[in-house]
């Protein structure tokens, strides 16, 4: 039997429709991955990149703090199903658009510019994430899902076995990999890329449920902030020297992403009692996953409408990966033009399986 919904929390919409904004300005300062290293337009991309990094990571946490407990809600069977209606099958569908849109257009960053089409080109291309690379978040999120009977049951019963699982991820995951990274110690890592336990991504999933639980004390997580912070302005100080100092190097996101999380939730219990503004949050954190799976088509299209260049001819089209309007207009146009759309699309019943 399904039991009744849990209330909607705050902080999880407001922390959405920071993370969504996030998304869109990363993928409008794409000019830190293909710009020259030393030019000034491509350390200020880094930055802005370093600033929002946590912001897909915040989706996981969001979805394992909702997800964890989902045994006091429904059952298994009903859990899948309804992961399979609000996910997968977006997924699917949207894979099946992009492929078409990908053989008759461009597009960047994400999509995938095909020279052949048809069924075992687009089967090739979905199992490798050669579509829409932007939907990796799908793969990722997919697999979280398949693990979450397991970790209900820890979430319930043993929450301290669940942190385990989660530190252990940030080692093998993170930690591991700055350490072999910072002395160079070219190690083998096969025996180290076990499911479960090396996943980068697990521990935000598993993170975000012991926090909306209240796990942590206040004084760990006052240490958490603290130790996130610092990593961050590690990481921006790495970015504004160009990666001169080695020890700054391949600094993971997940303190920080965890600090950002402790930080928001506390802010967002100051308003949660507003008569309005929760329901406003509510109503733009419906929108997100429409916005994630939309925004390449209008960032394509509003270089075109605005620049008139597009990806198909990439030399001239990093001209506008430096231009500041690409960079931090264009990701402020694109939420607020998007966000009505989706919900005017929403309100058609069928749209709940396109656009959930």
């Amino acid at each position: 039997m399904t039991k009744k919904k849990n209330s909607r929390l705050f902080y999880i919409d407001l922390l959405n429709c920071i993370a969504i904004f996030g998304v869109l300005v990363q993928h409008t300062a794409q000019i830190a991955h293909v710009g020259v290293s030393t030019q000034t337009i491509t350390i200020i991309g880094n930055v802005i990149q370093t600033i929002f990094l946590p912001a897909v990571g915040i989706f996981f946490m969001n979805s394992g703090a909702m997800l964890l407990n989902y045994r006091e809600r429904q059952n298994t069977s009903h859990f899948f199903k309804r992961r399979l209606l609000r996910v997968a099958l977006p997924f699917l569908i949207w894979s099946i658009f992009y492929y078409i849109y990908g053989y008759y257009q461009y597009a960047f960053p994400g999509i995938f510019h095909h020279t052949t089409f048809g069924l075992r080109d687009f089967t090739e291309a979905f199992v490798d994430n050669k579509i829409n690379s932007l939907f990796w978040f799908f793969y990722i999120i997919i697999q979280l899902y398949v693990a979450t009977p397991v970790f209900a049951i820890l979430a319930k019963k043993h929450k301290d076995i669940l942190c385990y699982v989660a530190v252990i991820a940030f080692i093998s995951a993170d930690v591991y990999s700055y350490i072999d990274h910072t002395l160079h110690l070219n190690l083998m890592k096969s025996m180290l890329t076990q499911p479960l336990l090396a996943s980068s991504w697990i521990q935000y999933f598993i993170f975000g449920y012991l926090i909306k639980e209240d796990y942590f004390s206040r004084k760990v997580e006052n240490g958490m902030i603290i130790f996130g912070m610092f990593t961050f302005i590690l990481n921006i100080v790495n970015d504004l020297t160009i990666n001169s100092y080695n020890l700054l190097q391949n600094i993971s996101d997940f303190p920080y992403a965890v600090a950002i999380y402790l930080i928001i939730k506390r802010c967002a219990d100051r308003y949660k009692n507003n008569e309005h503004v929760p329901i406003l949050m509510e109503k733009l954190a419906s929108t997100s996953l429409g916005i994630y799976i939309l925004h390449p088509l209008f960032i394509a299209g509003f270089d075109w409408l605005f620049f008139s260049r597009s990806a198909a001819h990439f030399d001239s089209y990093m001209q506008v990966l430096k231009n500041p309007v690409h960079i931090f207009v264009l990701p402020i146009l694109i939420y607020i033009i998007l966000v009505p759309i989706i919900l005017s699309l929403k309100r058609i019943s069928f749209m709940k399986y396109i656009l959930p």
